[in-house]
């Protein structure tokens, strides 16, 4: 069994901030390692090989827009103790990408959260409080998302991109005729 998510990953750039801001709030907890900053689309849990299989032949076939989040709020989850930058998706391409995974998760009989989706990354874990931190909002894009296997070490937990999806691009003229 291998415990799976869906998420998008960061570039470089994007991971930088993030990894960042983690910094400036090290002082309320345990920072999240930078190579693990992520923004969780579907958590899946703890899958068998067949069923990643399946997962993976399903996902292949979701076509999905570039997704950008506006990251403009630190928040602190009392429940599982963490500090997470919170952010606004700018269309409805998040709430798409995550409803057919939702889907699929579905149709494989995977449960998922049924709670209302918030695009978060989990910067702080183990803290007790938000510190006074002004935050610079900033954009994420991604015109990719991926399946993550979450693996345990003796360092901790270390995250392992299993398979990449992109974007489709629309390569349709806006402005050609249909004759």
């Amino acid at each position: 069994m291998k415990r799976l998510f869906f998420a998008l990953w960061p570039d470089p750039e994007t991971r930088a901030r993030c990894a960042a801001v983690a910094a400036a709030l090290k002082q309320a907890g345990r920072p999240v390692h930078p190579d693990n900053l992520h923004v969780t689309l579907v958590f899946l849990g703890n899958v068998d090989e067949a069923t990643e299989t399946k997962l993976v032949e399903a996902a292949a076939a979701i076509r999905f827009a570039r997704v950008s989040i506006t990251f403009d709020k630190l928040d602190y989850w009392r429940r599982p103790r963490i500090i997470c930058l919170s952010g606004k998706p700018k269309d409805s391409s998040v709430a798409l990408l995550v409803g057919q995974l939702n889907t699929i998760a579905a149709a494989l009989e995977i449960p998922t959260d049924d709670r209302p989706y918030q695009a978060h990354v989990t910067l702080i874990r183990k803290a007790n409080r938000l510190p006074p931190l002004t935050l610079e909002p900033f954009l994420w894009q991604a015109d990719a998302f991926c399946l993550v296997e979450s693996c345990s070490t003796p360092e901790g937990v270390a995250y392992r991109v299993l398979k990449t999806w992109q974007a489709y691009e629309d390569q349709t003229p806006i402005d050609s005729e249909v004759d």
